[in-house]
């Protein structure tokens, strides 16, 4: 085989690699549509209590593991990655093809060290580079506001843990006809809140499924219609759960439990009352 035919083969090959990534490129434009619109859908569904949103390559984490195994590149050479707004992978592999000033004028935040060492890369590495697949990355922002049209987002890492369970709850309640079982959804949580936005999603869905909670909050059982409560008394090692103390909320029996063992049992009564009629 002469000189001029592997360059022929080679050329052709490189050809073939760019045809196949251009399709790979379609696929995953394709794949991140598809999602944009099952949230969007979401969106409409969940009425402004949850946000969901597709950040397209936001999972950056395989990138920044395969620049890291540079030599003498470090974990915080790497952390412009999360600053750089709709950053991709061709885009930084088209940028390095064009060398150092190509960038430098990026802006991206990269030490001259760190650029240096990525315009001297080689063939295989830079080739391994451009076939890295960021998947997209899904953001979830609960509304936190008691007050109707006065919508305020606050993203999952900033809530509390009572919060994040009840951002979770939201997902849980669509379209899901198994039984859900929670211990405290009320942590950290104040009874509006409560009252306001997991009791009405139990109102809306407890006809379609099963739900148990384990609460020391009376607004869950009294705003939520529970159709049987269970007061469980534990004394050492050993709880139990007699049979005169369980029941519907509409026992007197259970109401008198609920009222003296619960926090604002009482109170979430009169509010019943108030709200709905129901003594």
């Amino acid at each position: 085989m002469n000189f001029k035919t592997i360059e022929s083969l080679e050329s052709e090959l490189n050809q073939t690699r760019r045809n196949l990534l251009g399709e790979i490129s379609v696929i995953r434009s394709a794949r991140t549509s598809t999602k944009q619109e099952k949230v969007r859908e979401l969106n409409q569904i969940l009425l402004g209590k949850l946000r969901i949103t597709v950040k397209p390559n936001g999972l950056c984490q395989p990138l920044h593991i395969f620049l890291q195994s540079l030599p003498n590149v470090g974990v915080q050479s790497t952390k412009w990655i999360e600053y750089v707004p709709d950053l991709t992978v061709p885009g930084l592999v088209e940028a390095i093809k064009q060398a150092k000033d190509a960038l430098k004028n990026k802006n991206w935040g990269m030490t001259p060290g760190f650029i240096d060492k990525l315009v001297h890369m080689s063939h295989e590495q830079l080739n391994k580079l451009e076939s890295i697949d960021l998947q997209d990355k899904i953001l979830l922002e609960l509304n936190v506001s008691h007050k109707k049209d006065q919508d305020r987002f606050k993203p999952l890492s900033k809530l509390s843990t009572g919060q994040q369970c009840t951002a979770i709850l939201h997902l849980l309640l669509l379209d899901n006809k198994d039984p859900l079982i929670m211990d405290q959804p009320e942590d950290n949580l104040d009874n509006a809140f409560v009252a306001n936005r997991i009791v009405q999603e139990l109102r809306s869905a407890k006809t379609e499924r099963q739900f148990l909670f384990a609460t020391h909050n009376a607004n869950i059982p009294v705003f939520g219609d529970a159709e049987w409560i269970g007061v469980c008394t534990a004394t050492g090692e050993r709880a139990e759960m007699p049979i005169q103390q369980q029941g519907s909320i509409d026992i007197s029996v259970i109401r008198d439990q609920v009222t003296s063992i619960l926090e604002g049992g009482k109170e979430a009564f009169i509010q019943r009352k108030e709200k709905y009629g129901f003594e």
